[in-house]
């Protein structure tokens, strides 16, 4: 059975993907393959891992490899700015969300209902939660509210210390090593109280961020579709979309960092709501799929 790097050369020929069915291959990753947690959104995949430029993303039957221009380890602002632009990311969640739902729809009932991790309960209270929180964000970008940068964000950051704390504790009961946990919760827990006294200090620095993310995601993009013009996977019009759009937000950024925030806040809404809903409707839907199996049960005995 061939390896996979036998596969990878063609990625230094042009290629842009290769797409390895996983029935070819026997011999398993190695551990130079290491798991990435965080990705581009992209439908049917299960799991990602990279290997230097090599990203890999895993789906039931397949192995989809492309290379990135900039290893994450070595250019991590780099990869940022030439792989992972924001326009980008915001497109391929919201293209996820929906062939997710396309496809749920149309393949629903036994199959889903075995693969279910989570009960219809949990799945509808997850799905109120989140409609909640999505409800709590459109108002917050419709009022041009500041409470997200000032209370809610510190207050995440301030939980989250205190549960590090909390563990660090744990574990020295258990004599084990814990100082890391403890230095670190506490840590955490100066920073959140740092960031809600000097909320638009720490503002400044996430728009200054988004800017040279914006900027430098604008001019990559739109030099490399002017540049290779039908060679981009994306298409060419996608592409400079994107790299305008990129250009728009890092003008917004500098002229009305108001109306950004108010737009990606609308956004992260609209995503979570997306979110919510979709746990919602799949509680609802094996709430009605458990009754009638009950039902069948019953009938049949």
């Amino acid at each position: 059975m061939p390896d996979i790097y036998e596969f990878l050369p063609a990625l230094h020929q042009g290629v842009w993907e290769v797409v390895i069915p996983k029935d070819l291959l026997t011999v398993p990753l190695g551990p130079e393959w290491k798991f990435s947690p965080i990705n581009v959104p992209s439908h049917e995949t299960i799991a990602s891992y990279r290997n230097g430029q090599y990203h890999m993303h895993v789906t039931n039957d397949e192995y989809r490899i492309h290379l990135d221009r900039y290893d994450p380890e070595k250019n991590p602002f780099l990869h940022l700015i030439d792989d992972a632009p924001l326009v980008l990311m915001i497109y391929e969640t919201l293209e996820t969300l929906y062939i997710t739902a396309r496809d749920a729809k149309k393949n629903p009932g036994p199959d889903f209902i075995q693969d279910q991790r989570l009960t219809w309960k949990f799945r509808i209270i997850l799905g109120i939660g989140l409609l909640t929180t999505a409800g709590i964000l459109g108002l917050i970008a419709l009022e041009q509210n500041t409470v997200l940068f000032s209370t809610l964000l510190p207050a995440m950051v301030f939980i989250g210390g205190i549960l590090v704390l909390m563990n660090g504790l744990i574990m020295q009961r258990r004599n084990e090593y814990s100082r890391k946990d403890i230095m670190n919760g506490l840590l955490i827990i100066v920073g959140a109280i740092l960031m809600s006294l000097l909320w638009v200090f720490y503002l400044a620095i996430i728009l200054l961020i988004l800017a040279i993310w914006f900027f430098g995601s604008a001019v990559v993009t739109i030099k490399r579709v002017l540049r290779d013009k039908t060679k981009i996977p994306q298409g060419f019009w996608l592409s400079m979309g994107m790299g305008l759009g990129s250009l728009a937000f890092g003008g917004l950024t500098i002229i009305a960092p108001d109306i950004l925030l108010e737009i990606l806040v609308g956004i992260l809404a609209a995503i979570v709501g997306i979110i919510g809903f979709g746990f919602f409707m799949d509680g609802y839907g094996l709430r009605n799929a458990e009754h009638l199996m009950r039902e069948h049960h019953q009938i049949q005995r």
